[in-house]
């Protein structure tokens, strides 16, 4: 049974445990990091995915306990190709905190290789990075601001089972449009609000455990209505409520069990979805090149390149979504 929550909530009681769980269409969830009594094993990621039809770009940022990371692939969507590369930092007395309100705040990285500054305020968000040597051989640049749009998100916290002051809490939010440049050695990609669209997926957890987590995303145009998907593998106690959902419009509809057959770690090999009586019917297919995956593997993280096929009835039985050559992607990650 799926539990949505309507009403704002803490996400801690004074005790540091988990006040409810569940689900919700908005940010109901009050996050305050300082309320959390496992600090020494709070985690934090912001992943955003930008895409137009011709170009890709993957970003993560992530303090893993006392590791910070900066991921970032970018896949050629005409040329074929993907370039990616990582700075991982291990054993940091000082975290570079990433910002905890959408509203605003402001991380600023800079080492030998890499200059990242993400800023939130109220209407936009921006992101900007030089990358020099960027997978060894290109530089990397791009400055992009993100505005958002009308429409839910998806709002999950799950305790885990043993001990509630451990939690998972997830915000994917696909409704941004995006405006600005990304360039690689000689190519220059530009993104403007028309046909370039963004989601982010936020992450604060503290586990016991180690997982090894998927998640299928596409965010898209089909028929003129934007489609995003997250269907994700369990993490904590998830009788209450999970990742799995679309989008068609802005709108939000929810899913329950999702049954995946993968193909044993070959990249380059069909991933298959399947819920209810045909209510989920999609093949994810990864895009190859002279035989190969398009894959980014970065460090404890890989992001296959692709598109969907099938359909989804969960909204109307007669008058299906048809998955169609929809781009899409993998994240496989463990955490």
């Amino acid at each position: 049974m799926q539990r949505e929550i309507t009403e704002e909530h803490n996400v801690f009681e004074d005790n540091g445990e988990i006040m409810c769980a569940g689900w919700a269409r908005r940010a109901v969830f009050n996050y305050n990091s300082e309320q959390s009594k496992t600090k020494g094993k709070h985690c934090e990621r912001d992943c955003y995915f930008i895409n137009n039809n011709e170009v890709s770009l993957y970003l993560s940022v992530e303090n893993i306990g006392m590791e910070f990371a900066i991921k970032v692939a970018v896949a050629d969507l005409k040329r074929g190709g993907v370039l990616c590369d990582k700075v991982v930092k291990k054993f940091l007395f000082t975290k570079n905190k990433l910002p905890e309100s959408g509203t605003n705040g402001e991380l600023l990285y800079t080492d030998k290789c890499v200059q990242l500054q993400l800023t939130n305020t109220t209407d936009v968000r921006y992101l900007k990075c030089d990358f020099i040597d960027f997978g060894g051989i290109k530089n990397l640049y791009f400055n992009i601001n993100l505005k958002k749009t009308t429409g839910e998100s998806l709002n999950e916290l799950a305790p885990f089972e043993r001990d509630r002051k451990y939690f998972y809490l997830k915000r994917f939010v696909p409704k941004f449009t995006a405006n600005g440049i990304i360039r690689v050695g000689g190519i220059e990609y530009s993104l403007n609000e028309i046909n370039s669209i963004a989601y982010l997926d936020w992450t604060r957890f503290s586990k016991p455990r180690k997982h090894n987590y998927q998640r299928l995303s596409s965010d898209c145009f089909i028929d003129g209505k934007r489609f995003s998907l997250c269907l994700a593998s369990r993490v904590g106690d998830n009788r209450y409520g999970n990742e799995n959902s679309f989008f068609l419009d802005g709108k939000l509809e929810k899913l329950s069990q999702i049954n995946v057959k993968s193909t044993n770690g070959k990249l380059d090999r069909p991933w298959y979805f399947k819920a209810g009586i045909s209510a989920v019917d999609i093949t994810f297919k990864p895009f190859t090149v002279k035989g190969e995956p398009m894959a980014a593997i970065m460090d404890k993280t890989v992001i296959i390149f692709g598109r969907l096929y099938g359909e989804i009835k969960r909204v109307n039985l007669k008058n299906p979504i048809i998955l169609d050559n929809a781009q899409a992607h993998i994240v496989l990650s463990e955490f």
